[in-house]
Protein backbone atom coordinates (compact mmCIF):
# COMPACT_ATOMS: atom_id res chain seq x y z
CA UNK A 1 0.00 0.00 0.00
CA UNK A 2 2.88 2.79 0.95
CA UNK A 3 4.23 1.73 -2.44
CA UNK A 4 1.37 2.87 -4.49
CA UNK A 5 0.90 5.92 -2.33
CA UNK A 6 4.86 6.38 -3.13
CA UNK A 7 3.79 6.01 -6.69
CA UNK A 8 1.28 9.16 -6.36
CA UNK A 9 4.35 11.55 -5.91
CA UNK A 10 2.44 13.42 -3.96
CA UNK A 11 4.51 17.21 -2.54
CA UNK A 12 5.15 17.08 0.81
CA UNK A 13 2.75 19.24 1.88
CA UNK A 14 -0.35 17.59 0.37
CA UNK A 15 -4.30 19.03 0.21
CA UNK A 16 -7.02 16.82 -0.50
CA UNK A 17 -7.51 18.44 -3.46
CA UNK A 18 -4.12 17.73 -4.91
CA UNK A 19 -4.28 14.22 -3.75
CA UNK A 20 -7.86 14.18 -5.95
CA UNK A 21 -5.79 15.70 -8.70
CA UNK A 22 -2.65 13.00 -8.49
CA UNK A 23 -5.70 9.84 -8.90
CA UNK A 24 -7.42 11.50 -11.21
CA UNK A 25 -4.42 12.09 -13.32
CA UNK A 26 -3.69 8.27 -12.78
CA UNK A 27 -7.07 7.28 -13.34
CA UNK A 28 -7.63 9.92 -16.61
CA UNK A 29 -10.48 10.79 -14.90
CA UNK A 30 -12.03 13.65 -13.54
CA UNK A 31 -12.25 13.08 -9.23
CA UNK A 32 -14.90 15.59 -7.75
CA UNK A 33 -15.60 16.77 -4.31
CA UNK A 34 -19.25 17.44 -3.10
CA UNK A 35 -19.69 18.05 0.44
CA UNK A 36 -23.26 17.15 1.88
CA UNK A 37 -25.35 16.55 4.95
CA UNK A 38 -25.84 12.65 4.74
CA UNK A 39 -28.98 11.04 6.00
CA UNK A 40 -29.59 8.89 8.75
CA UNK A 41 -28.68 5.31 7.64
CA UNK A 42 -26.30 6.40 4.70
CA UNK A 43 -22.13 6.21 4.69
CA UNK A 44 -20.45 9.04 5.65
CA UNK A 45 -18.75 9.47 2.08
CA UNK A 46 -19.40 7.17 -1.01
CA UNK A 47 -18.08 7.04 -4.45
CA UNK A 48 -20.51 8.11 -7.56
CA UNK A 49 -19.19 6.31 -10.98
CA UNK A 50 -20.49 8.80 -13.56
CA UNK A 51 -19.70 8.33 -17.50
CA UNK A 52 -17.85 12.01 -17.22
CA UNK A 53 -16.52 11.86 -13.75
CA UNK A 54 -15.93 10.04 -10.38
CA UNK A 55 -17.44 12.10 -7.75
CA UNK A 56 -17.14 11.52 -3.98
CA UNK A 57 -19.73 12.67 -1.87
CA UNK A 58 -18.97 13.43 1.82
CA UNK A 59 -20.33 14.30 5.48
CA UNK A 60 -19.98 18.14 5.60
CA UNK A 61 -21.01 18.15 9.17
CA UNK A 62 -17.66 16.93 10.61
CA UNK A 63 -14.05 17.90 11.06
CA UNK A 64 -11.85 18.99 8.14
CA UNK A 65 -10.09 15.76 9.73
CA UNK A 66 -12.55 13.44 9.39
CA UNK A 67 -13.53 14.94 5.95
CA UNK A 68 -9.72 14.18 4.91
CA UNK A 69 -10.28 10.23 6.29
CA UNK A 70 -13.31 10.26 4.40
CA UNK A 71 -11.92 11.28 1.12
CA UNK A 72 -8.80 8.91 1.40
CA UNK A 73 -11.10 5.93 2.04
CA UNK A 74 -13.34 6.83 -1.09
CA UNK A 75 -10.01 7.46 -3.38
CA UNK A 76 -8.37 4.28 -1.93
CA UNK A 77 -11.82 2.48 -3.26
CA UNK A 78 -10.87 4.13 -6.77
CA UNK A 79 -6.77 3.18 -6.52
CA UNK A 80 -7.58 -0.16 -6.07
CA UNK A 81 -10.11 -0.41 -8.87
CA UNK A 82 -13.22 -1.40 -6.77
CA UNK A 83 -16.03 0.40 -8.73
CA UNK A 84 -17.33 -0.98 -11.67
CA UNK A 85 -16.86 0.94 -14.74
CA UNK A 86 -18.72 3.60 -15.78
CA UNK A 87 -22.40 2.91 -18.72
CA UNK A 88 -21.28 4.18 -22.27
CA UNK A 89 -22.69 7.01 -23.11
CA UNK A 90 -23.38 5.82 -26.24
CA UNK A 91 -25.82 3.03 -25.06
CA UNK A 92 -29.64 3.91 -24.73
CA UNK A 93 -30.94 2.81 -21.18
CA UNK A 94 -34.60 2.15 -20.21
CA UNK A 95 -35.79 5.49 -18.62
CA UNK A 96 -37.36 4.09 -15.36
CA UNK A 97 -40.11 6.42 -13.18
CA UNK A 98 -39.79 5.96 -9.69
CA UNK A 99 -42.06 8.93 -8.20
CA UNK A 100 -41.66 8.07 -4.52
CA UNK A 101 -38.13 7.04 -4.56
CA UNK A 102 -35.18 10.29 -4.06
CA UNK A 103 -32.83 10.54 -7.04
CA UNK A 104 -30.18 10.71 -4.44
CA UNK A 105 -30.92 7.88 -2.95
CA UNK A 106 -31.51 5.63 -6.55
CA UNK A 107 -27.79 6.99 -7.61
CA UNK A 108 -26.31 6.23 -3.82
CA UNK A 109 -27.42 2.30 -4.28
CA UNK A 110 -27.22 2.24 -8.12
CA UNK A 111 -23.90 3.39 -8.60
CA UNK A 112 -21.82 1.92 -5.66
CA UNK A 113 -20.93 -1.89 -6.37
CA UNK A 114 -21.12 -3.93 -3.38
CA UNK A 115 -17.75 -3.64 -1.80
CA UNK A 116 -16.83 -7.19 0.24
CA UNK A 117 -15.13 -7.31 3.61
CA UNK A 118 -11.86 -7.56 2.15
CA UNK A 119 -12.35 -4.19 -0.16
CA UNK A 120 -13.69 -2.40 2.70
CA UNK A 121 -10.35 -3.55 4.72
CA UNK A 122 -8.12 -2.94 1.63
CA UNK A 123 -9.81 0.91 1.02
CA UNK A 124 -9.28 1.64 4.85
CA UNK A 125 -5.91 0.35 5.35
CA UNK A 126 -5.13 2.69 2.04
CA UNK A 127 -7.05 5.61 2.89
CA UNK A 128 -5.33 5.33 6.07
CA UNK A 129 -1.66 5.82 4.39
CA UNK A 130 -3.46 8.98 1.97
CA UNK A 131 -4.55 10.55 5.21
CA UNK A 132 -1.08 9.96 6.60
CA UNK A 133 0.48 11.98 3.42
CA UNK A 134 -2.08 14.74 4.51
CA UNK A 135 -1.90 14.97 7.78
CA UNK A 136 1.56 14.12 8.93
CA UNK A 137 3.93 16.05 6.33
CA UNK A 138 6.63 17.90 7.89
CA UNK A 139 5.92 20.56 9.82
CA UNK A 140 2.44 19.40 10.98
CA UNK A 141 2.67 19.64 14.41
CA UNK A 142 0.14 17.77 16.82
CA UNK A 143 -1.42 20.84 17.48
CA UNK A 144 -2.42 21.22 14.21
CA UNK A 145 -3.54 17.96 13.68
CA UNK A 146 -5.96 17.50 16.94
CA UNK A 147 -7.21 21.33 16.26
CA UNK A 148 -9.79 20.09 13.24
CA UNK A 149 -10.91 17.18 15.54
CA UNK A 150 -11.69 19.70 18.30
CA UNK A 151 -13.98 22.15 15.99
CA UNK A 152 -17.50 22.72 16.82
CA UNK A 153 -20.14 21.65 14.32
CA UNK A 154 -20.50 25.15 13.53
CA UNK A 155 -16.56 25.58 12.66
CA UNK A 156 -15.89 26.76 16.02
CA UNK A 157 -13.26 25.68 18.76
CA UNK A 158 -14.63 24.07 21.87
Amino acid sequence: MRAMVRQLDLPEMSTVEELCAAVAERAGRPVRLVPRRMRLGEPSGFVERRTDADVIHFEQETSGLHQAHIICHELAHLLCGHLAEPPDPDETAAEVQLPTIDADMIRLVLGRSHYDGAAEEEAEILGAELTRTLVLAPGAGTTSQLAPALEHRKGQHV
